[in-house]
């Protein structure tokens, strides 16, 4: 029995499926057109929602796309020492920086972020090993090419996909997530970031300020952000339009990978004579979930979910022959992810919203 839910977690159906991946296309889409791409009705949709809401299967997400990493965001990669003390670790998990932790085979791996500069990442890390959770080494980022609410479930078929989107506002944004430029400038602070062309730039501000409000529901109605943002409902939905469509952050849906069947997990860490050529590859594997190149000797930077381990050779050939893995860690457990605490069974027990 789980000491957290008190009942061994189910396995999703394929209703529950379905709807996972059509949020994770567009969280925002009425509930009466997810249903009509589903085949379903819409209190069928609502009602396998709110369960796996409750039972902390999945969760909404409202975060910031590869774009806005590269122009606002310093991002590091941090190993920590297998053992850490659990008191220790516990303190690193609740820190607001600290977006992601998992424990590999090498110790336990955090992505850590700051809007403040390298010398701030350094500090960070040191604060880590402050709290009892010793670094044993720290990359930096030079570009995130893809991040977790990147990643989609393989269920609903392309013309479902197509029908979905079809609806939604922004459809501009939908294929950046995947096809996430490389090789932009590194990641540093800026105060305004790039718009789509013909448009005005849109202030960082005003991004972290939407994303912030949105963090509590992305599913939020326009007339309640409107009122958050203290502005009227029209400018509240045209900026919202404008800051997805301009690539700068993404609404998904994330979920409790085991009960889906992944339940294993690979960091891999390699080296290429085109680094941001395999990086984009590497993007277009169903298995990533993760990807970036970070500054150092074997700079791609790769983490993958699959069912079973004996996927992985197939997997590494799939990504090309001029890519020379270095190494190869094994997910031993996910403890948390953007933002949410997660259980031994992966689901979302706790939330500490992310800042940076």
């Amino acid at each position: 029995m789980d000491d957290v839910h008190g009942v061994v977690p189910r396995s999703l159906d394929e209703i529950d499926l379905a709807v996972l991946h059509a949020l994770q296309i567009d969280a925002r889409a009425p509930w009466t057109r997810i249903a009509a791409v589903i085949g379903v009705d819409a209190a069928t949709v609502v009602r396998h929602w709110s369960a796996l809401r409750a039972d902390g299967l999945a969760w909404l997400t409202a975060w910031p796309t590869p774009q806005r990493w590269s122009s606002t965001t310093d991002l590091g990669i941090v190993l920590l020492d297998s053992r850490t003390p659990g008191d220790a670790l516990a303190a690193v998990v609740q820190r607001p920086w600290v977006l992601s932790v998992d424990e590999t085979s090498a110790g336990y791996l955090a992505l850590v972020a700051t809007s403040a500069g390298l010398a701030r990442l350094g500090d960070r890390a040191r604060e880590l090993s402050d709290d009892g959770a010793p670094v044993l080494r720290m990359d930096v980022a030079a570009s995130i090419v893809a991040e977790d609410s990147t990643w989609r479930l393989a269920v609903l078929s392309a013309a479902q996909q197509r029908s979905l989107r079809a609806g939604g506002p922004a459809d501009a944004a939908a294929g950046v997530a995947r096809q996430a430029a490389v090789g932009q400038t590194a990641m540093g602070s800026a105060a305004a970031v790039k718009p789509v062309a013909g448009t005005r730039p849109i202030a960082a501000a005003t991004v972290a300020e939407i994303a912030a409000a949105l963090d509590e529901d992305p599913r939020m109605p326009a007339a309640t952000l409107a009122v958050r943002l203290g502005v009227s409902e029209a400018t509240a939905r045209r900026t919202l339009e404008r800051v997805t469509a301009a690539g700068l952050l993404r609404f998904g849906c994330d979920l409790a990978m085991p009960a889906a069947g992944f339940r294993r997990g690979v960091v891999l860490w390699g080296r290429s004579d085109d680094p941001e050529g395999a990086a984009t590859r590497a993007v277009r594997l169903p298995e990533v979930h993760r990807a970036g190149i970070l500054v150092g000797a074997a700079p791609l930077f790769v983490c993958l979910r699959a069912r079973s381990l004996t996927a992985l050779p197939a997997v590494e050939r799939s990504w090309g022959a001029d890519v020379e893995i270095t190494d190869r860690w094994t997910v031993l457990r996910s403890m948390k992810r953007n933002g949410h605490v997660l259980d031994a069974d992966g689901r979302s027990v706790a939330r500490v919203a992310p800042s940076w």
